[in-house]
């Protein structure tokens, strides 16, 4: 549970298009095991929904990751500009409990009609990561690849090899024929 919550139940009393606005600062939200968004500010419009309140959310902070090519730990910045839906699971006038919504995976205000801002700002944040973050120091160069043989000449064989792999090793051999011929 996040600390960026937002009592939206005088909003829920008013018509709908009815709508609030506003900020929010937060020092640290965990967003998994291992990762963290920091330095969390934004800001949060609701508007008044026929089945709770509409909200629009606008925020940045910074998660640190691991460089896929240095290994090394760098400052990701991340910016969000989302929408979604908070469904209420409680009436606000009278107290009943009200059906659950149609969707997937809901986002719901609290019994107490709080709207938990920070579980949307986690998810969102998750799908906003990169699958292989490249620090900013690595991104324009280019890959250089290389393998280091230890003084090993590529061209001597070893013939204590798997007897499995003499098929290959002669289609190896045929291969390297048909590239010199060419």
């Amino acid at each position: 549970m996040s600390t960026i919550k937002f009592n939206v139940a005088q909003l829920l009393r008013e018509m709908i298009g009815g709508r609030r606005d506003y900020t929010f600062t937060e020092e640290a939200l965990p967003l998994d095991d291992q990762l963290v968004l920091r330095g969390i500010s934004g800001d949060v419009r609701f508007i008044r929904t026929a089945t709770g309140v509409y909200a629009h959310v606008r925020a940045q902070g910074v998660v640190e990751m691991i460089c896929v090519r240095s290994l090394e730990p760098f400052d990701y910045p991340v910016k969000l500009d989302f929408s979604d839906e908070f469904h209420s699971i409680v009436d606000v006038m009278n107290g009943d409990e009200l059906p659950a919504p149609i969707e997937d995976d809901p986002y719901l205000l609290s019994d107490l009609h709080m709207a938990d801002i920070g579980n949307a700002v986690r998810d969102y944040t998750l799908l906003e990561l990169p699958i292989n973050p490249v620090s900013p120091a690595h991104r324009d160069k280019p890959m250089n690849y290389t393998v280091q043989s230890d003084g090993i000449d590529d061209r001597q064989t070893d013939d204590s090899v798997d007897s499995r792999f003499e098929a290959l090793r002669a289609w190896a051999a045929q291969q390297n024929t048909t590239q010199s011929r060419s």
